[in-house]
């Protein structure tokens, strides 16, 4: 009898697998909260993103505040053996703000600033574009993807303000900057029950002191209808962090926050 019970649950498993998406494309679209922090740092100088300052000294700030910016994406699975599964997402991280001092002796994007800076306005827009290719794996219990990606920022950084030392106004940044950010990618759902669902990704990246991560939970709920589209409503909580270092400035850049997403399967 056992034997029977072993085989059986065998045979469900072999059978769930097979009966995987042959083809199938989903797409969702949201908004998500990005609190911003981290800082820009060149020994003792720091300049911060967000609004933690100490005036006058070493430690300046952009003033950068946090905000809700809009996301997309869209995934294709397929049933061709051995080429990989596809998904594109585009996500804006866009903040300005204003600063009553950044720190001179650092390096902001391309631009070294050698002179402390007052009064000024502050802005940092980002364009990602996500491209994760992956393998899907269905046992009963959960539906796993596992791949690899590459998230490619393209941003613009602007800062306007007067000099310390000189009283001299005007842009002393204004320059577009590309970070290309590549990961390996796994990501797990669970099955659902009474519609809902659990899940959550990692895409993590680590070379020397520069690393990448990315993490996502979420909980989904796929509504009942009937035809060949199944809407869902996706709630979670995502977290960002890129940490690099160009010549004597080390930078850490983190985005975490809520987000709500609608989107469907077809």
């Amino acid at each position: 009898m056992k034997k029977i019970s072993i085989a059986a649950l065998l045979i469900t498993g072999i059978a769930s697998f097979a009966s995987a998406d042959l083809f199938s494309v989903s797409a969702g679209a949201g908004y998500e909260q990005q609190k911003i922090s981290g800082y820009a740092k060149n020994g003792d100088t720091i300049n911060y993103f967000g609004s933690v300052s100490s005036y006058g000294g070493t430690v300046g700030y952009l003033g950068l505040k946090d905000e809700n910016n809009p996301y997309v994406w869209v995934k294709l699975i397929h049933p061709i053996p051995l080429l990989p599964n596809i998904k594109l997402q585009y996500t804006r991280y866009d903040s300005t703000g204003h600063s009553n001092y950044i720190a001179g002796n650092v390096k902001i994007g391309k631009v070294y600033i050698n002179g402390a800076i007052i009064n000024a306005d502050t802005s940092q827009k980002i364009n990602s574009y996500d491209v994760t290719l992956f393998y899907e794996f269905k046992p009963v219990f959960a539906d796993f993807e596992f791949g690899a990606g590459v998230d490619i920022w393209q941003g613009h950084t602007k800062i306007y303000g007067t000099e310390q030392n000189t009283g001299v106004t005007k842009y002393w940044v204004d320059n577009d900057w590309t970070v290309i950010l590549p990961y390996v990618y796994g990501n797990v759902e669970t099955m659902q029950f009474f519609g809902f669902s659990a899940l959550g990704y990692v895409k993590w990246a680590k070379a020397g002191d520069n690393h990448h991560y990315e993490y996502l939970g979420a909980l989904k709920y796929t509504i009942d209808v009937p035809g060949p589209i199944n809407p869902f409503v996706k709630l979670g909580y995502k977290y960002k962090e890129v940490y690099g270092t160009d010549g004597d400035t080390t930078t850490k850049l983190q985005y975490k926050g809520a987000f709500l997403e609608l989107g469907a399967k077809f």
